[in-house]
């Protein structure tokens, strides 16, 4: 083929990402334009709420409301303040679990109910039972937003399985960085049920990837024994926090099942300060003052033993106040 019409190597990155979207359609039994291969699911959430919220501007000549659980991705809340986005936060209890009676008891009040989940810091997933009652409860023509970039150690409800389930108005976000170690390639998709929506989403999708990332993603799409050594991995590592916070119970450890968990510090440690000492030693985390909780957290990402080891052994050293 002589290609007049893009450029050098444009057709084959086209047709692979055509055929990775092909390919999801097929295993979620959806039509082909219904899901949107996209960079990760920031870009899915640029583009979601971008969309949405310019016509709901255009539209109802006021910000789009959404609702959703806090803390949340700090990403998703960086972006709701970007597009201008009124924000319906619900807030998770002491021990970070789902807020269900006060979520649902706001979701009439909301264009977009988005549910991140497993969410992100906290590492904790929203039961089935509470994503069908709230799917459930949902009005007709607002709109059930899933993430479900992270991975999740716990039985759940398939993707296909919520698409089909019920006559609502349902997007769902998905991400290869955690599920398929493609985080360096910035890859994953957007599915939804809805028709509307599709068409409405279609022509503002990302048109072009780079060649080696969706040649690697068609490679590790179908491969489930990446996503279940994942699992194993953010298992051992919840084991091994769980055995370590409970002899050292001036922390405390949020229980996760997911790639991140969240740790409340103990008096006399800041998450500045945690920060500043654990990078020293070669270590990153993410402290709670970047994700909209204070100083008293910080986030880990669940990325194997020997890392995890090293984090508790560095941290116990850090003087207090």
């Amino acid at each position: 083929m002589i290609d007049l019409n893009f450029g050098e190597n444009y057709q084959k990155e086209i047709l692979l990402k055509k055929k990775i979207e092909e390919e999801l359609a097929k295993k979620l039994d959806v039509q082909k334009d219904f899901v949107m291969l996209n960079y990760g699911s920031n870009s899915n959430l640029i583009l979601f709420f971008s969309a949405f919220s310019n016509k709901c501007l255009k539209e109802k000549k006021r910000p789009l409301k959404v609702l959703l659980d806090y803390p949340n991705y700090f990403f998703t809340i960086n972006q709701l303040k970007e597009w201008d986005i009124q924000p319906i936060s619900i807030k998770r209890d002491r021990n970070m679990n789902f807020p269900i009676k006060e979520f649902t008891s706001s979701i009439n009040k909301a264009d977009v109910i988005l549910l991140t989940t497993p969410n992100n810091p906290t590492g904790k997933p929203i039961s089935d039972k509470d994503i069908i009652q709230i799917i459930q409860k949902t009005p007709k023509e607002t709109i059930v937003l899933i993430d479900r970039s992270c991975i999740n150690t716990l039985p759940e409800i398939s993707t296909k399985e919520i698409i089909h389930r019920f006559n609502k108005k349902i997007v769902i976000l998905h991400s290869f960085s955690k599920s398929h170690n493609l985080s360096d390639e910035r890859i994953g998709y957007l599915v939804t049920n809805n028709k509307e929506i599709a068409k409405f989403l279609f022509n503002k999708r990302d048109l072009n990837h780079n060649i080696h990332a969706v040649e690697r993603c068609l490679e590790a799409i179908n491969n489930r024994k990446i996503v279940e050594m994942n699992k194993k991995r953010i298992k051992d590592c919840n084991n091994l926090l769980n055995k370590f916070f409970k002899n050292n119970k001036d922390f405390i450890y949020l229980q996760s099942s997911s790639n991140f968990a969240l740790i409340s510090l103990p008096n006399g440690l800041d998450s500045k300060i945690v920060e500043e000492n654990l990078k020293k030693k070669g270590i990153l985390v993410m402290g709670g003052h970047k994700l909209g909780l204070g100083n008293r957290y910080i986030r880990v990402h669940m990325t194997g033993i020997k890392e995890i080891t090293k984090f508790l052994n560095e941290l116990v050293k850090i003087p207090r106040n």
